[in-house]
């Protein structure tokens, strides 16, 4: 069930962060395209451009989410890594990503665990200058002998968690590294 405590799309708890809003405020509700898909928005004070080159910067997410302890990329080719994220509690994300610069989207994949998860995390042109739209997509599914003892609406609801949560976290980060620069 680690797969599910990722995202890092999108990744991370902590009390000691300061969030910028409550994640109540931050939309999420289950995609039209697919039952086992996830979505949520949420605005960020950052250009877009800046936005996605932090979030591309894999040793930045334990600071943007405080629940990852450890990164450890074990292989980068252009667009292409692999990633382990390492928790507090030992437990190890494998991530595979593929990003695509050119829309500023972060993808990756969960390449071990009971479950097929994948996030994307778009960063687009906000409606005020300098602002970053961020839409992010979760998409897990759980089979094998895990789907037996998951419900559907226990995974729909972890993954709204998750999802509000990263959003969450995304916004804070930016909103303290913006509050810092000036």
């Amino acid at each position: 069930m680690r797969t599910f405590i990722l995202l890092a799309v999108v990744v991370g708890c902590s009390s000691s962060t300061a969030v910028a809003a409550s994640p109540g405020d931050i939309p999420v509700h289950d995609s039209k395209e697919d039952a086992s898909i996830t979505e949520g928005e949420t605005v960020l004070q950052v250009d877009p451009d800046t936005a996605f080159k932090a979030v591309s910067d894999y040793q930045r997410w334990r600071v943007i989410f405080p629940e990852i302890r450890e990164v450890m990329v074990t292989q980068q080719r252009g667009v292409d890594a692999r990633v382990t994220f390492v928790h507090p509690d030992g437990n190890r994300d494998n991530l595979h990503f593929h990003n695509q610069p050119a829309a500023r989207m972060v993808w990756f994949e969960d390449t071990g665990g009971r479950a097929t998860v994948w996030a994307e995390i778009m960063f687009l042109p906000g409606d005020v200058p300098g602002t970053t739209r961020v839409h992010t997509r979760l998409f897990a599914d759980v089979h094998g002998i895990a789907s037996l003892v998951v419900s559907d609406e226990r995974v729909r609801n972890m993954r709204e968690q998750r999802v509000r949560s990263d959003l969450t976290h995304l916004r804070a980060y930016f909103g303290q590294s913006v509050a810092a620069e000036h």
